[in-house]
């Protein structure tokens, strides 16, 4: 519980002759937009100082206004952003260009001129991990971070779980997902893995988002989380459908409403991803008859390793189901 004060002083460090700095976790420090900012310009010395950017940085739990996203998109970014405007056409006012680095002749500068060359030769080494679960960011502001953060940022895996978003929500990320880059290459080439659970999707803003991430062939999806979005049979079969040609290793959908329909859907859907090895559908209203199918899949599908079922209705015919299919 650092608050603003302790950002303030935090970012202060950012951007000392630290070049090994990779990771920043301040989930859940009671830090306002004030703060935030702080944490902005904390990160933009960093980059003028040419120091290597974060590659993960966990700031769930706090708040981010549209000014902080803003902001901290460009300054987690490792592109130059010169002139550059987010979709909304405001310009993003924020230089991050290696010729700019300040103190470049200085003691200090030439100290870490070992992970200044590296930064400079491998921009690959940019955010790879970012985690803004419960910070109350809305769609606009999402956007804004996105836009700042560039269509070319290796970002590996993104978490927004709990912010309530809505359909809205998953629109403005599938604008931005759907556009490309300078090369024609999808936007966020590396994310692998994705966390909207909480967001209160529904099948409307689910299908969306599956859609648009089907469209993404180049980008292989690893993990999704789509858990607590009150979606039903309709948003099931919508991701069902999409997803199949990602080879993906993880899916939570606990928490939904997809019922007896949905988890059938699902099963018919198991053998065709020979990868999948984590299956959540805890908590979905789940019947004895929607089980038995799910049972009857995983017979003959060998890379399940975990399960989530809690909080369905088992009975006696789903035990005997599972039994039967465990036993094989």
């Amino acid at each position: 519980d650092i608050g603003d004060y302790g950002m303030e002083t935090l970012s202060e460090f950012l951007y000392a002759d630290n070049a090994a700095l990779k990771t920043l976790d301040v989930g859940f420090c009671n830090i306002s937009p004030r703060g935030m900012m702080s944490l902005c310009q904390g990160l933009k010395k960093r980059n003028m100082r040419c120091l290597p950017p974060l590659q993960g940085l966990i700031i769930s739990g706090n708040t981010i206004s549209y000014e902080v996203a803003v902001q901290l998109g460009i300054a987690l970014s490792a592109e130059p952003v010169r002139n550059k405007r987010g979709r909304d056409g405001r310009r993003l006012s924020f230089t991050n260009n290696d010729d700019d680095c300040e103190g470049r002749d200085s003691p200090t500068a030439s100290q870490s001129n070992g992970a200044t060359s590296e930064y400079k030769s491998n921009l690959s080494d940019g955010l790879k991990l970012l985690y803004m679960g419960s910070t109350s960011i809305s769609p606009e502001s999402l956007n804004a971070l996105l836009s700042g953060l560039g269509p070319s940022c290796p970002l590996q895996e993104l978490r927004l779980q709990s912010n309530r978003m809505g359909p809205k929500g998953a629109t403005r990320l599938v604008e931005f997902l759907e556009m490309k880059s300078d090369n024609i290459q999808p936007v966020l080439p590396k994310l692998h893995r994705l966390d909207m659970s909480y967001n209160e999707l529904g099948d409307q803003g689910t299908s969306k988002l599956t859609r648009a991430i089907s469209k993404r062939a180049k980008v292989n999806m690893t993990e999704v989380s789509l858990s607590g979005n009150y979606m039903g049979s309709k948003g099931i079969e919508s991701i069902m459908n999409k997803l199949l040609q990602h080879k993906l290793i993880t899916l939570n959908l606990d928490n939904n409403s997809i019922g007896d329909q949905g988890c059938q859907l699902v099963a018919a859907s198991l053998p065709s991803i020979g990868t999948l090895t984590r299956l959540n559908l805890a908590f979905n209203d789940i019947g004895c008859r929607g089980v038995a199918t799910l049972m009857r899949s995983l017979v003959g599908c060998e890379s399940i390793t975990s399960l989530g079922l809690s909080g369905n209705v088992m009975r006696i015919s789903g035990a005997i189901a599972m039994g039967f299919t465990l036993a094989q």
